[in-house]
């Protein structure tokens, strides 16, 4: 399959990253806002005419405000959903995607119960800030500051324009191999950013460096209302993944014999070459270098791994703070199950794995799951949608309660199947 692949397709300059840097620095001169418009990477999509999502469960109203981060080498736009006290006849924030909520743009923050403990939120490959309206606002009813990056790929990650590449990420979908197909189908984008090594840790770092700076500064709403010392991190299938190693400490090792391609980085079939063939991971110090100790809770949603199969027990193996692992079970659009239940298996910490019945990979993001201009997506997505967005609330918003905020009697919930969509409940070590 190597060689017949290779015949197919000669390799492409890996010059994209490079002018993206350079296209990146220039607007950090300016510290200019990020292109917030609707699509999924660098295809657009009409948004929905205001549809509304799922309300939130939390006691607290719901506000959202932007920022713009600007460092030497980096320009990153975030949306910041926080507890507020909304005021009365103001319209709720319409997303980059049409869909409606219960967030309201610039409400005043509500300071009865801070500071508030910070969640981090990386999205899926390609995708906006704010494409998880009902999931984003609901940590923040729960009394959380929630803080979501609008990363390099969300309207510039194309798919590969080879017949033979979608061709053969169309069988491996097909066959489950969901993981492996959407490497093959992004195989330009994942080989010139290495795997997204070469900026989503960077990313992520950001966003919690400068949020929290926030928080120390007298001319910010969040001025003495994020508690530094309370943080957690989620993230959704791309983001899933730097979620697990970011904030879980998940390792990734170079130091085992790797099979004919694997430490290729010009492995035309880029889902057999490890993220060990690329500069940006074997200049890491160490498995765990990107461990960021000021995480204490992590949710990956659908996560995916880039690491050599008989790899990915050992990576979880090195997590070690508490993790829910939160996925649908749509076998052909769904990230490829044991994968997932591999990290939950195989973590030291306290671990959950919660397995929703009958929602497929887009479902937790609504812009995407709701919108019928996306033909990736399953059908099942609008079948009882509020009783499939209660499980995703319901637990993250326990799981968090549980390790950030030290609520004991969330256990009852992380213990408990209370809907029908709740295929798989499983726990372990707490």
């Amino acid at each position: 399959m190597y060689d017949a692949v290779s015949r197919l397709r000669g390799l492409k300059p890996a010059v994209i990253l490079t002018a993206l840097i350079l296209i990146n620095s220039a607007l950090c001169q300016t510290c200019a806002q990020a292109d917030l418009s609707f699509g999924i990477g660098a295809r657009d999509l009409e948004p929905l005419d205001n549809v509304a999502t799922a309300d939130p469960t939390g006691p607290y109203g719901v506000g959202i405000t932007f920022e713009t981060y600007c460092s030497d080498d980096r320009n990153l736009t975030v949306s910041i959903w926080y507890p507020a006290t909304p005021e009365d006849g103001s319209s709720p924030y319409v997303s980059s995607g049409g869909i409606v909520g219960r967030a309201y743009e610039d409400a005043p923050l509500d300071p009865s119960g801070g500071p508030y403990p910070l969640i981090l939120f990386s999205a899926g490959l390609g995708a906006v800030h704010d494409a998880y309206y009902f999931y984003l606002q609901n940590l923040a009813s729960h009394g959380y500051v929630v803080t979501s990056a609008q990363h390099l790929d969300a309207r510039r990650a194309n798919t590969t324009a080879s017949a033979a590449l979608q061709l053969i990420a169309a069988a491996d979908a097909l066959a489950g191999n969901t993981n492996d197909a959407v490497i093959t189908l992004y195989t330009d984008w994942f080989r010139e950013t290495e795997y997204a090594f070469a900026y989503r840790p960077q990313e992520i770092g950001l966003n919690l460096d400068r949020t929290l700076a926030l928080a120390g500064d007298p001319g910010s709403r969040f001025y003495g209302s994020v508690d530094a010392g309370r943080v957690g991190m989620t993230g959704h299938s791309l983001g899933g993944f730097f979620a697990n190693v970011v904030g879980g400490g998940a390792a990734v090792h170079c130091d085992y014999a790797m099979r004919p391609g694997e430490g290729d980085p010009g492995n035309p079939l880029l889902a057999s070459a490890s993220p060990c063939a690329f500069g940006a991971v074997r200049a890491l110090p160490g498995p765990r270098a990107l461990r960021d100790g000021r995480v204490g809770a992590v949710l990956p949603l659908a996560a995916p791994s880039f690491l050599a199969k008989d790899q990915i027990a050992r990576s979880a193996a090195a997590i070690g703070v508490p993790v829910m692992v939160m996925t649908g079970d749509n076998f052909t659009s769904e990230t490829t199950a044991w994968i997932q239940r591999a990290v939950y298996e195989n973590v030291a910490a306290p671990a959950y794995y919660v397995q929703v019945r009958d929602a497929d990979h887009y479902f937790v993001a609504d812009a995407y799951g709701l919108n019928p201009d996306l033909p990736a997506k399953g059908d099942e997505d609008g079948v009882d949608f509020l009783d499939k967005a209660a499980v995703y609330m319901t637990y993250s918003a326990a799981f968090f309660n549980l390790y950030l905020k030290g609520n004991t009697s969330a256990l009852d919930t992380l213990h408990g199947t209370y809907s029908s969509y709740v295929k798989e409940l499983k726990y372990r070590n707490d």
